[in-house]
Formats: structure tokens, sequence, C-alpha cells
């Protein structure tokens, strides 16, 4: 007779996933929107025909602001140029010009001294050229860092995700003002022509201004109904890493076009000019890497580059008009900061990297020499790089980049120059005197700046040496009156003194007065149009009367200038005058730096109406999940969402109705921005997530849940081992959440999480030992031994993952980071890589030597995929890995940086086999046939001897002479499940570094130890409610390995170069998910083994299973939940305390990092528990369990899979 098999109900667990990430969705999104808003960007744009000032125009200014003192500029952007890559000491040079004994414990970096071009010219025309300190403002990514040095405005710090998919900027900036008719020095209507070559980014950012003109060129009648003005546009892709001379090979190869006469104007050129000229281009092709790059269409048909009849000319405008009819270009390099990334700034690659660029500058130098026309050169890095060559954070190596200035005409005059100085000092006293000045950054309240950064490279063994030191915005404003275009209405930055003190106008105004005195008024106007704006403005009462009180000030003392000056212009050459003048021009200066260091301290606009929202959402989202769990004890998932829905329904449409209803009042009052869609989202989930919780807590029925009303309830309970494990895991979770009340915890979480895991293990093996020594029963005795050594190992490899280790800022110096092998390195070690092959025989062995006590490694999938799959896509991964490795040490030994390796392509082909392998080979074989079984046949045991009688023989004659053994019977349901574990492990281990990979290994084997722990203790305990702290459990390993895959809840710390795993070029959604995966591979893996905490030796034949499935559906959704609630309070906690600390001096640096890194955390995890690892994959195991029949009768022996 055919048994009926019970349907697998699975449309609750579904349910209650969807709505639980909706909701935890929509509670990230409202916080975000009132913690981390974007600045209110203004539409409006500086013009040249209105000037700053009240009531005045610029008509008698010929059109501009200020007289363009450049005719042209070339600015030449040499990505993470740090300042020491550009400074030049010669104490250095003498402490090690004999390389054959240098100072013990000092060895002479490469990167110092590399760009003599600089130090050269310095000396010999002083008055021409400035190096300056060139602060950037974090966060230190690249688009964040254009946005701010062509619009001059402060970067806000939800923009640091947005580095990969930069939009158009459309507030006003230098390159609209450049592309815009009216803005030539003459007063001419085309706008200027320009030409840009180097990093992608700009493109995304500046569409229109980028525009390559070429293709109109060809049409005479579309190009003279045009504006005019060309441009010629060369964008190369700029996110690989690991390629360090496209983008620059692209740059100088063209860049022979506009600086180098054409070969037809040689002919007109005596003997000796063309011979230079051609030398001088074969230099530059010389300086071409890949000489590939030379066959590109720009350079013409043939396959020798014909630098002289490029098709990058037009019938409109030709050669020659490309070398001698450009006014700006801008050209920006990737090498340098490429390097840093591939192998950081100690590794001998920079070194060439760097003279690289040093022949390159001398070769536009050169050109700038030559040319007839007042021409400017800007060479600066957007940012620096840290010890290991990353960026994105606000450490000192990373902010200060370097800015050098040159130009063929002396700008920068002995009398200028001390005259500047003395205005930067009165400006940094007036500064320090202003309340709201004393708190500022010490880089604004002074204008020089020790190179600290040489001193700490030789342990003071070298003087620091004193440099000038600017905010990079204040290159916008400065870069725009010295072309004669407007400051941009959004800018922030000051003129800076140097490049202006040496001028004076027409009616005998000192320039750097004038120049400072535009810039106050622009600034002025701006913040008087946000605020009239934007009603939450976010600028406090004292900061608005302070800074109109120190611009009417300067005011004032200009209007007594010019009283002094009005009837005798010759005055103003007067001693006294001019330090009139230089006391006035510091009161403009000290105005603007105030203004700019209160908006870096107080620019966020803070929402308590959506910030509340947020938490509300978030705090009811953490309650129902811990209620899911205590519910699914008793109530099937179905059950529960039959009870809920209806009520949760009428709770959203109460709660989109009161919250819209509020923000109308909100908003009125202008206490909060609120949109209707966000009041609506507040309110459909907090009305859905608090009538869930009240009826999963409060609701009938509660006789469902265990009472702990009674004192001899609760006396029981906490005398229950059980009992007492699971609250010291709830202390755990709780302790966790909250360390993000310090700052001093917050960035030290890696060693917190490690005390965690460890005191919660210490509790587990104490029980063990409580088993061992109270139980009567063998069976238990032995089980309570197996958790102990289970427990034991798990504390030793969390001590040997915990030396794995990448350090903070904040750490610093008392950490060593040590996850490359050497603390200076940013490329793991030949070493390490050896190391990682090591986990190709150990991880299989240890799944193999779990599924043995059950016999389930007999299986044909485990002798297949485990014993042999799994191997060879593990193998080469690792093999991936040590030719990577190799490739990167290479180098070292004087091969040409960033020359392709010869085992670039065997690296790409094994690691896609090794995804192929694991995806396409276990998962196929896992997805057909999960189930580890085999059927052994025994002989029966062998008949005493002695006489045969007529009963014995006929009893012989009816027993089976043989039987059937089901291996693996016994541990069905884990082992198919543990499976799909390893197939998801094998992709991860790919995509982490050698460390990681060993990391990530040990990981896995510690969950592997945690399933078996806990459940050997529940035979041991008799008991089956410890799904609590097991959970726990799970997901502090996945915090702990999160660090010691070498991660911290930071930017700098993204692991970016793994994103060219297996691919050639860039390509943003796949480069994206590998970057996603190496970051959160730790929390994937950990929660892709939750399921496992229910099925772990479950056999086939669970009678629970068959007869009430949604009970066990039940079951292992309230694991997940217990998994999803431990994340929810880090993640509740991380927002608490970002919001509590929101005015705090770390905030920006250490809490809101932390709750960003929390999101994709929760979500990730979230979504992979319930919906991949629950809803999909244990879901299809049980289904394919439930199919195969039951077989009946037969005992099963749980630890040998015998039936």
């Amino acid at each position: 007779m055919t048994r009926t098999v019970a349907a697998l109900p699975v449309r609750g667990l579904w349910a209650l996933s969807v709505v639980i990430i909706l909701a935890s969705a929509t509670g990230f999104w409202l916080f975000s929107r009132g913690f981390l808003l974007t600045r209110m960007v203004l539409p409006h744009h500086s013009l040249p025909s209105t000037l700053p000032f009240a009531n005045d125009s610029a008509s008698t200014h010929t059109n501009e602001w200020y007289p363009a003192k450049f005719e042209r500029a070339i600015i030449l952007v040499v990505d993470a140029m740090r300042i020491d890559f550009a400074t030049w000491s010669d104490e250095l040079n003498a402490t090690f010009s004999a390389p054959s004994s240098p100072p013990p414990g000092h060895r002479l970096m490469p990167y110092h001294n590399r760009l003599p071009i600089i130090h050269t010219l310095s000396g010999q025309h002083p008055e021409n050229t400035m190096l300056y300190r060139f602060r950037a403002d974090p966060p230190t990514t690249t688009l964040q860092r254009l946005k701010g040095l062509t619009t001059g405005q402060l970067p806000t710090f939800i923009d640091a995700g947005s580095n990969f998919a930069g939009s158009a900027i459309d507030e006003d900036n230098w390159l609209q003002a450049l592309r815009r008719p009216n803005t030539g020095a003459t007063g001419g209507k085309r706008p200027r022509n320009l030409v840009f070559l180097g990093d992608d980014t700009w493109s995304s950012l500046f569409p229109r201004e980028l525009s390559d003109t070429q293709e109109a060129e060809q049409n005479s009648t579309l190009w003279s109904e045009g504006s005019g003005g060309w441009a010629r546009v060369r964008p190369f892709p700029s996110l690989n890493v690991w390629d360090l001379d496209t983008v620059d090979d692209g740059v100088f190869s063209r860049l022979p076009f506009f600086l180098l006469p054409s070969e037809s104007d040689e002919h007109a050129m005596s003997p000796q000019a063309a011979a230079d000229v051609r030398a001088k281009r074969a230099k530059w092709r010389e300086l071409v890497r890949q000489q590939e790059m030379l066959a590109h269409p720009d350079f013409g048909a043939s396959s020798q580059a014909n630098m002289s009849s490029s098709p990058m000319a037009s019938t409109a405008v030709g050669l020659e008009q490309l070398h001698s009819d450009w006014d700006v270009i801008i050209a920006h390099g990737l090498g340098v900061d490429h390097c840093g990334h591939r192998y950081g700034p100690d590794h001998p690659a920079i070194s060439a990297k760097l003279a690289q660029t040093n022949e390159a500058i001398e070769l536009i130098v050169d050109a700038v020499g030559r040319s007839d026309k007042a021409t400017a050169l800007y060479v600066f890095g957007d940012h620096g790089m840290d010890p290991k060559g990353d960026h994105g954070g606000d450490s000192p190596r990373e902010v200060d980049a370097a800015l050098w200035v040159y130009s063929n005409r002396a700008w920068n005059t002995k009398e200028g120059k001390e005259r500047s100085s003395r205005v930067l000092e009165q400006a940094s006293a007036l500064v320090k005197n202003e309340p709201l000045g004393a708190a500022l950054d010490d880089d604004l309240k002074d204008g020089w700046w020790l190179n600290t950064h040489l001193s700490d490279d030789y342990r003071q063994l070298l003087e620091p040496s004193k440099l000038r030191s600017i905010p990079q915005i204040d290159l916008v404003s400065s870069l725009s009156l010295t072309l004669g275009l407007p400051i941009p209405f959004n800018n922030l930055g000051a003129v800076i003194p140097e490049m202006f003190a040496s001028d004076t106008s027409a009616d005998g105004e000192w320039g750097l007065l004038r120049a400072l005195r535009l810039n106050a008024a622009q600034t002025m106007r701006y913040l008087d149009t946000y605020v009239e704006s934007s009603r939450s403005h976010g600028f406090s009462d004292e900061a608005l009367s302070t800074w109109k009180l120190m611009h009417q000030r300067a005011e004032a003392s200009y209007a007594e200038l010019a009283a002094l000056v009005a009837n005798n212009p010759k005055a103003r050459r007067q001693s006294h005058i001019m330090l009139v003048e230089e006391r006035v021009a510091a009161e403009y200066y000290a105005f603007m730096r105030v203004v700019l260091g209160t908006l870096r301290q107080m620019w966020a606009q803070f929402d308590p109406a959506l910030i509340i929202s947020g938490l509300v959402v978030l705090v009811l989202t953490t309650v129902s999940l811990i209620a899911v769990y205590v519910r699914s004890r008793h109530t099937s998932l179905e059950e529960m969402v039959a009870r809920l829905w209806k009520q949760c329904a009428t709770g959203g449409v109460i709660g989109v109705v009161l919250g819209r209803a509020l923000s109308i009042v909100l908003v009125s009052q202008s206490i909060s921005h609120i949109s209707l869609l966000e009041a609506s989202a507040a309110g459909l989930a907090i009305g859905v997530m608090a009538t869930s919780c009240s009826l999963l807590l409060f609701a009938a029925g509660d006789d469902e849940l265990p009472s702990i009303s009674r004192p001899e309830s609760l006396r029981a309970r906490l005398c229950n081992p059980s009992m007492l494990l699971n609250s010291i895991a709830c202390g755990m979770a709780i302790m966790h959440g909250l360390a993000f009340m310090s700052n001093s915890f917050t960035f030290r979480e890696d060693g917190i999480v490690l005390h965690l895991a460890q005191t919660l293990i210490l509790a587990l093996v104490h029980l063990a030992l409580y088993s061992v020594m109270s139980s009567s029963s063998a069976k238990q005795k032995a089980a309570g031994y197996r958790a102990f050594v289970c427990g034991s190992l798990i504390m030793v490899l969390n001590r040997a993952a915990s030396y794995s280790t990448v350090c903070r800022e904040e750490q610093l110096p008392g950490c060593t980071p040590t996850f490359y092998g050497l603390p200076s390195a940013s490329i793991s070690s030949v070493s390490l890589a050896a190391a990682n092959l090591v986990m190709v025989w150990l991880v299989p062995f240890a799944v193999l030597r779990v599924l043995k006590r059950s016999q389930s490694h007999r299986g044909m999938v485990a002798k297949l995929w485990i014993s042999i799959g799994m191997r060879i896509s593990m193998g080469m991964s690792a093999a991936y890995w040590l030719l990577d490795s190799i490739d990167g040490n290479h180098s070292t030994s004087g091969a040409a940086p960033g020359k392709k390796s010869d085992w670039s392509d065997l690296r790409i082909v094994l690691a896609r086999m090794a995804v192929g392998i694991a995806l396409g080979g276990g998962f196929a074989a896992w997805y057909s046939s999960p189930f580890c079984l085999d059927v052994a046949i025994s002989k029966p045991p062998p008949q005493a001897a002695g006489p045969v009688t007529r009963s014995s023989a006929k009893a012989q004659a009816s027993s089976p002479q043989h039987t059937a053994v089901v291996l693996g019977y016994g541990n069905a349901f884990g082992a198919a499940y543990l499976v799909f574990v390893t197939v998801v492990f094998c992709a991860l281990y790919l995509v982490q570094q050698p460390m990681g990979g060993i990391t990530i290994s040990l990981l896995f084997s510690k969950l592997l130890l945690c399933v078996e722990a806990f459940d050997s203790l529940r035979d041991a305990l008799v008991t089956s409610s410890l799904l609590p702290a097991q959970t726990t459990m799970i997901a502090i390993l996945a915090y702990l390995d999160y660090f010691s895959t070498g991660h911290q809840f930071t930017l700098v710390s993204i692991q970016w170069s793994t994103a060219f795993i297996g691919v050639r070029e860039m390509q943003l959604v796949i480069c994206g998910i590998i970057v996603a995966l190496n970051t959160l591979g730790s929390f994937i893996l950990a929660s892709v083994c939750v399921p496992m905490a229910v099925l772990w030796n479950e056999s086939l034949g669970s009678r629970v299973l068959r007869l009430a499935p949604e009970s066990f559906v039940a079951r292992l959704g309230g694991a997940a939940a217990l998994y999803v609630g431990y994340h929810a309070v880090v993640a509740t906690s991380s927002a608490i305390n970002a919001a509590v600390f929101r005015r705090h001096l770390m905030v920006w640096k250490i809490f809101a990092p932390r709750f960003m890194f929390s999101v994709p955390v929760f979500l990730v995890s979230t979504v992979v528990v319930l919906l991949l690892a629950t809803g999909f994959a244990a879901m299809r195991v049980l289904r394919l369990g439930i199919n195969v029949g039951n077989v009946r009768g037969l005992p099963v022996a749980r630890d040998s899979g015998r039936v």
C-alpha cells in the first residue's frame, strides 16, 4: 500500500523572508536618508559679465573678473602622487650616497628623489615655479576628488559609494566655464579649445564639456552653425588596477600632437631646430611602454607611428591648429596609482613609474618653454596612498598629495612671496582668535607643513623640510582667475596667495587683494543663496553671524583702504599702504578659511524624523526576528502568516495615513524635509512590523509560548545547562552591540569579537565536561567528549586565524599587519601562496572525515565531488594565487614593471576552470543527486558448530543469506546539504588572496566543528534547544574571520585588486560581484552553513519530516531568524550609536563607516540565509528526501549509518 507523503510547505517561509528583507532595507534606507544626506546643489552659475559684488558688473573689466595672466594651461594629473613622491632631499642623498653601506635598519625608499625635474627647476627658476602639499578632503577616491578639484566644493560622505558609478556634475565648475561662450581672455564668443587625455572618470563626470568635436568638424555646415571651440577627447579605461601602462601610454603617445610642431612645420625650421623636434618626438615615443598603442587609428593606418599626419585632425581643424590653438590640455595618468594598488609604494615598480613621469614632465616643460604664449603647467596628485598603496580614507598619507606649478612667465617673485607670507601669518592669527576658528584643522590655521612623511620613513634620521600647504579646492579659484574665468558659484576654496601676490591691476590695485575680495564675495553670495534656498540648511546661528561679521569687517577695511588711495594712486607703492593691503587681504583670507573649516565640521544635515523612523523600523525588525524564532518552536510558519497578514495589512494602511499626515506637519514647521514617499514607506514599515511584533508576542494563544513568569519555572530554566548556554550566547550578542558605544571599542572590534567567540566556546567546553562527569550513560559521555574535542579545536583555530591581520590607522603603532606576510607588503609573499596549497588537501580531508562518522563519505557524490572535483577546483585556485604571487614578486628581480607576465593568460584559465568546476561540476552533481548514500551487502554471521536439528535447519533456510546496509542513512539530509556548502566554499576560496584562502578554509573547518560540537552536546545533555547558542556562534565566527581574511570596516581595506580574477578587462558587474564575494565571503559562508544546525544528523526516515513537515520547516526558519537577528542587533546598534555620536569628532571616520558596512553585511547575510540557503538549498534537499520514499521496519544506527 502506498503511503501518502505530506507536501513541503514553503509559502510561509518565503513570505516571512520577503517581509523581513523589505522591512530591514526600508529601515536602512530611511536612516541613511536622514543621516547621510548629500548637500543641496545650487543650480546657479557665475558669469564673466557679472561680478559677485552687489550692484556691480564686469563691463569695465573686459568681460573678466580678473585679467587672465596665463593664455594657456596644461593640467597633468598624476593619480596618487603623494607629496613625498615630489619632494627632494639632499640630506637623503648624502645619507645614502654609499648604497653598499646604508644606515643599519634603513633602506632607500623607491619613491624618494624620483622627480628631480621639480627640484631642478625650483632651483633654476624660483620665480616660475613652486611646490605645495596639496591636502585632499576625504574620502580620497578619484571621483570625489575630481568633483572637488573642478567645483571647489566639499565632498559628502555618502559619495564614497559612487566611485564606480559617477553621474554627470551639474553644478558650476571651471570646465563648464571653459566650454561656455563669452569666456575668452579677449572677450571673444567662442569657448576655449580643449584637449583631454586619460582617466575615463572625467568623461562620466563631464559628458557635455568633454564631448569630442572631431566628427562635427567634418560637416562644415554643422560646424559653422555651432558655437565653435574644438575639443579632442581620448578617455581610457581606469578601473583595471593591474594594468600599469594603458592609460599612461594613451596620454604620452598623444601629447606630442599638441606640444610639438607637425612634420610639415619642420620644413620651415632650421636644420638644428627640426632635428631637435624629431629628437623630442622620439623621446615621447620611447615613453610608451606598450608599442602596440602606436598602432591605434589616431596615428594613421600604417603600423609605424606617424605623429605628424594623424586622423586626429579634421577638415576644419588641421594639425597646425591642434598644435598652436589649444587653450587647455588635461592629461590624467594612472600608472602611479595602479602601481600602488598592485605592488604598494615600497616596491621597485613605483620607482620606474615615477621615472617615466619625470621624463614626461621634462618634455612638457621643454614644450612650454618653446611657446610664445604665457602657459602654466599644473602637475598634481588627486590624493596620496597609504603604506599598502590604497586610498579612500583620511590618513595623512592618503590626503597629502602634491601640487607643482610652473610657467614660462615669472609669477612668483621674491617680493610677492614675502608679501603673501605676511598675509598668511596674519590670517593664521586672525583665525586662531575667532571662536569658530580655534577648532579648525591645523592645515587651515597654518599655511606651512613639515614633511613628516620623509622623517617617518627613516625613523627621524632626516630633518623634515618645511613646505607650503593648501587644501585641494584652493586650485579651483586660482585656476579660474588666472585663466580669466569666473570663480564657480559653489566654490569654497581660497585663491593661492603666491599666484597673485606679484600682480598689479591696471588701476594699481594689488593683485592678491583683488583676487581675495572677488573670492570672498563669491563665497558670501553662495552662502546667502544657500540659506535662502533651503529652510533646513543646517547652518548654526553662530556660524551665520560669524561669517557675516568677518566679511563685513573685511569690506569695511577695504573701504578705508580705498579712501586712502582714492586721490593718490601712487600711494599704493608706499610701504605703509602696502602693509594695510596685506592686513585687508589677511581678513579676507581668514574669512575664507573659517567658512571652509566650519562647513567641514557641520555640513551634515541630519534629519531627526528620518533617523528616528529608520531606527524604529530596525528595532521592530530585530524584535520580530526573535519573536519568529520563539513562535516557530510551537507554530508553523504557514500558520503564522495566516494569523498575521490581515492585521499587518491593516496596520500598514494605518501607518501610511499617519505617516503622511505627520510629515506634512514636520515639513511645514521646518523640522524635517521628509518627502511623502519617505513618510509612506516609514508608516508602512512601522505599521506592519509593530503589528507583527504585538501579535507574535502578545496575541491569544500564549500558552504555546514557554512561560517564565512563575519563580519555579525561572529557577528551573536558569539551572538548565542548555538555557545557561543560550543565555550566555544572548549576552555575547548584546555585548557585541554595546561595543559601538565607544570609538575605541569600535576600531578594536576584531579583538572584541575574538574574545566573544572564545568566551562562548569556553562555556560550550565547560558544559561538555559537565556532561562527561555527570552522565551515567556511556553514549552521553562519548557525545560529551566529542563536543569537548570539537570546541577545543575551534578555540585553537580561532587563535591561529587571529594572527592574520590588517591594521586600521587608529590601531597603529600597536598593530602589525601580517595578511601579506610582511608588514609593509601589499602583495602576498610566495611562501604564503605556497602554504595556501596545504588547504587543497586539508579542507576536503576535513569534510570527508566529518562525513565518515555516518558513512556518508562512501556516497557517489562524496567520492566524485569532494574527493576529486573539490580538490581540483581548490588546486586551480591555489595555483592561480601562487602564480600571481610569483608575478608580483618577479618585478623585484629587475623585470620591467607593468610588462605583461607570461603567467597572466594561464592565471585567467585557472581561475575560470576553478569556478567552472565548482559551479558547473559540483553544483550540477549536487542538484541532480545530492544524497551521499551507498548500499553495502553484509554476509550473515557463521552458524555455531553443533548437531543440526530439523528446527535449526528450517530456521537457517528461512533467514536471509545477506543483509542490505544503507550507508549514510542516519545523516542523509546533513550530508546532502554539506555538499552544497562545499560548492559555495570553492567559489569563495578562489576570490580570497592566499592568506584569505587559508583563513576562510579555517573558517569552514570551524563551522564543521561547530555543527559537530553542538550536535554532540545535544546528545550529551539530551536537549534540542541549543539553536540560539549555535547560530550565535556561527555569526560570531563570520565576524571573526571577516577580519582574518584581510578586512576592516573601512573603505581602504577593500581589496579592489581582486576584481580582476579571471577577467582581462574591466567588466563593472562581474568585477563588482567578485569584490563583494571577497569582502563578504566569511558572512556568505557562515550564512549557508546555518541550515546544518537543523539538518545535521537528520535521518532520511525522520518521522517529524514525514508526518509534520511544517514543523521541520519552522525549525529551519527559526534558526535562520536567530542568525539574522544577531546581525540585526549589530546593525541596529551601529545605527543607533552613529546617530547618538553624529556630532562626535570621529563620526565620519569611525561610526559612520561602521554603519555603512553593517548594511551590506546584514542584507547579504539575510538574503543568503533566508532565500539561498534555507529557501532554495535546504528545501530542495528536504523535498528530494521526502520523495525518496520510506524504508520501513529497519532500525537506524545513527553513527554507522546502518539500517
